[in-house]
Formats: C-alpha cells, structure tokens, sequence
C-alpha cells in the first residue's frame, strides 16, 4: 500500500485532538487521520516501533472510510505513546 499520495482534503475530524510532542519543540494537535498520517510519515522519530505501521495504516483506511477514525486515533495514541510523544 502507498502512502505517499493521501489526500487530507477528505480527512475527518477528530472531537477531541490528539497532542504530541515532536522532539524538544512545542506540543501540536493531530486533528484527524490526516494530519495523523502526515505526522507518522514525515515527523516520526522512531519507525521501527511496533505501533506505527498498524497507525499508518489505520490512519489510511480512516481518510476513505469515516467508520474507522476512532480506530485510526486510538492506534495513534497508541505509536505516540510508545514512541514518548504523547504530551
């Protein structure tokens, strides 16, 4: 599955943001699957962690499908958590 071409245009909304911490920088809030996946692909400090492929991939189903954005953001916090990011 490619990843490289996501469309946020169709990203869904969380009620509540999820809050990481990239690094030393300020905390920012993960809105959605979208944004969700842009962190995972772009900013995420540890690929290798057990959580984030099954993220990635939640994430993805979550932009086509709407049903599946809870599961999408409890997987994230999953991947953050593991990955110390959680603020």
């Amino acid at each position: 599955m490619k990843f490289e071409n996501f469309d946020t245009r169709t990203d869904w909304r969380w009620l509540t943001p999820v809050w990481i911490r990239v690094g030393n920088g300020a905390a920012e809030a993960v809105r959605g699957p979208g944004e969700a996946l842009e962190k995972l692909m772009y900013r995420w400090p540890n690929r290798a962690d057990a959580h984030y492929s099954l993220a990635k991939t939640r994430c993805m189903d979550a932009l086509s499908d709407p049903s599946k954005s809870h599961s999408a953001r409890e997987t994230f916090i999953r991947a953050a958590i593991e990955a110390q990011m959680l603020d």
